[in-house]
């Protein structure tokens, strides 16, 4: 039931009120004789109506009326001693929902008070429903201002603010748009429908850290209230980010779609690769060694040996590969990448590659390092856009100097390998430096840069134990310095021909043939793969057998034992990894050796079993079956 208050000095008078009032069951009331008591109670008490009885114009009831209906909203029902034309002026302030004049009859009181609680309940929930849209209005996620017909800004929410106040406070909806043209295409579409929808791009800065301008899902609405000229509700929904995280995902589908495509194909070259590496050692050892055919031979060798290294590099670059660290010589990597990021250059570029006399060798993954080649040269050759003369200079040198460490990276003293990738270019201003190797921060225009190279780089950098640092300069160019311990008395250069011809000789030569009687199949979907390796294996003394599928393998298994299965893991229908366990689970074979092209599959893959990469050489394929092989014997004895 509704409340009411009643404010009268003659507490006779307020009780016949409150008695009338209460005997209709229109609300129940409350009494008061003094104005400072009925005002500790007014909002606490959530009031109706105020019954409010101003005696011969009392300026200070008149004054409270004002007051408590400007700060509650509440109405009240004013009663007087004189006429309508006789209260006062001021009253007005009040806006009292009826005036009832002494002497009144009860049902004169009833029907006011009706009348008076029927409006402030209608009042009550206008005001309930524009606090809610005010509500709506004011803590909505996304931006919203009103404006008038010319896109004068009449009110805004705290994200408007927030988004459009930067550099310069927006005062006209027009300066947020591309142009004013937009604005008044807008406007007469609105003349037809009162609602529109549209995407913007501004032209308004208004990430001041980036630099950039943000993408914008708009709309319009136009209505009009009584006695005023029309207004504009325009909102604006920033999907810069989603846009982004869209394209990442996109960029993200499409660099795995070419990994798969890059590691079919380097799946079929390994494959190639291995069998002309199988049938050049085996002609090597069929020719004399005086013979002018060696040099020939060797040429085919490191044409091989460089083919295997393209490969590895297309991986490398196509795809995220297992943190894998090793000794590497620094300069014979350096040189053979260059070749590649060569191809990645324009013809009006100009990149040189410096290198030292000695070898420099860090322990790192071989394929990081081509990946931090592979970003920095080609953020050098988007900053060369618009430079006359382009350059760019990849520099290895041996750094070992305490005084000239950057403080920043806390290098520990001792011997570095210092590879410096520099550019002529546009250079990156003071304050976008410290930002440069932040995710998803880019200088480049719209669309022309994910912001991850250097972010990538930096963490490649630091994963394999180095530090780097960038120098820039406005109108200058770009030096990016990278730091990598060096490995003391570690040597990988390649040994001589003559101690590998030896060390493959001493394997299959009699008496020492290592897989003399030792029964093999080898299973591969690739009949050049199968030829070599029987080659190969049979020079050794093994005794092969060859299948293209899993299905053959199973079916001769099941008349032959043998002590070492040699199996490609994929293979049409069944895979290599399922034959093994058929026939481990059979005993039809005593061990194993996955062979595969792909750089996907690692070791820690498949406990137990030997994985052998392609391609390999004669000499590794024997070592690894020789030492499978015995560890079989030695696994069985211990049993």
């Amino acid at each position: 039931m509704p409340k009411i208050a009643i404010l009268e000095s003659d507490i006779l008078i307020a009780l016949d009120i409150a008695k009338s009032i209460e005997q209709e069951g229109l609300a129940e009331a409350d009494i008061y004789e003094k104005i400072e008591q009925a005002y500790q109670d007014i909002d606490g008490l959530e009031y109706e109506l105020f019954i409010i009885d101003i005696g011969d114009n009392q300026p200070e009831i008149i004054d409270a009326a004002i007051r408590i209906h400007r700060q509650t909203g509440l109405y009240c029902l004013v009663v007087s001693d004189h006429g309508v034309t006789s209260i006062s002026a001021k009253l007005r302030e009040a806006q009292p929902l009826g005036i009832l004049v002494k002497p009144f009859s009860k049902r004169e009181l009833i029907a006011n008070v009706e009348t008076a609680l029927y409006h402030s309940s209608m009042e009550k929930k206008l005001r309930d429903r524009e606090r809610r849209y005010r509500d709506l209005f004011a803590y909505s996620l996304s931006a919203r201002c009103i404006t008038d017909i010319e896109g004068s800004i009449l009110e805004r929410n705290r994200v408007f603010e927030s988004s459009f106040s930067n550099p310069i406070k927006a005062e006209n909806v027009k300066d947020i748009l591309p142009s004013d043209m937009i604005w008044r295409e807008i406007i007469e579409s609105l003349e037809e429908n009162n609602i529109l929808q549209r995407e913007i791009q501004t032209n308004r800065i208004i990430d001041s850290l980036e630099q950039r301008s943000r993408d914008f899902i708009c709309s319009f609405s136009k209505f009009e209230e009584e006695g005023s000229s029309a207004q504009i509700l325009c909102e604006f929904l920033d999907v810069t980010e989603s846009r982004r995280l869209r394209e990442e995902l996109f960029q993200s589908q499409k660099r795995e779609e070419i990994g798969r495509l890059t590691s079919g194909v380097a799946h079929d070259l390994n494959n190639f690769l291995t069998s002309i590496m199988g049938f050049l050692e085996m002609i090597k050892l069929e020719i004399p060694n005086n013979s002018p055919a060696h040099e020939d031979i060797r040429g085919i060798d490191r044409v091989v040996k460089r083919a295997s290294g393209l490969t590895r590099q297309l991986l490398g670059f196509s795809k995220h590969k297992p943190y894998s660290p090793a000794p590497i010589n620094l300069k014979e990597v350096m040189g053979d990448t260059y070749k590649i990021l060569k191809r990645l250059i324009p013809e009006n570029i100009s990149l040189t590659l410096s290198l030292p006399e000695e070898s420099l060798v860090v322990n790192m993954d071989i394929s990081h390092l081509e990946q931090i080649l592979l970003n920095l040269v080609v953020n050098a050759r988007d900053a060369l856009e618009k430079t006359e003369n382009p350059h760019i200079s990849i520099q290895l040198s041996q750094f070992g100097n305490d005084a000239f460490y950057p403080k920043e990276a806390m290098m520990q003293p001792g011997d570095y390998a210092l590879i410096a990738v520099k550019d002529n270019g546009a250079g990156i201003d003071n304050q976008n430096i410290e930002r440069v190797f932040e995710p998803f921060f880019t200088t480049k225009a719209k669309n022309q840069g994910t912001g991850l190279g250097l972010s990538i780089v930096k963490s490649l950098v630091e994963m394999n134990g180095g530090y780097i640092k960038l120098e820039s300069e406005k109108g200058r160019g770009t030096t990016i310095k990278i730091w990598f311990p060096i490995l003391m008395g570690t040597d990988t250069t390649t040994k001589p021909m003559a101690q590998e011809e030896y060390s493959l000789l001493s394997m299959i030569n009699p008496p020492n043939n290592i897989l003399k009687g030792r029964h093999i199949l080898v299973v591969d979907d690739d009949e050049s793969i199968l030829e070599a390796c029987t080659r190969i294996l049979e020079s050794a003394g093994a005794i092969v057998d060859t299948c293209i599928n899993a299905g053959e393998a199973i079916l001769k298994a099941e008349r032959v034992k043998f002590d070492l299965l040699l199996t490609d893991i994929v293979l049409p229908g069944v895979y290599g990894t399922e034959l093994w366990e058929r026939m481990k689970k059979n005993s039809q074979a005593k061990a194993c050796i996955f062979m595969t092209g792909y750089e996907s599959y690692q070791t820690e893959q498949f406990a137990g079993v030997t994985l052998l990469h392609k391609p390999f050489d004669a000499r590794t394929l024997l070592e690894c079956c020789n030492n499978v092989l015995n560890s079989s014997i030695e696994s069985q004895e211990t049993i």
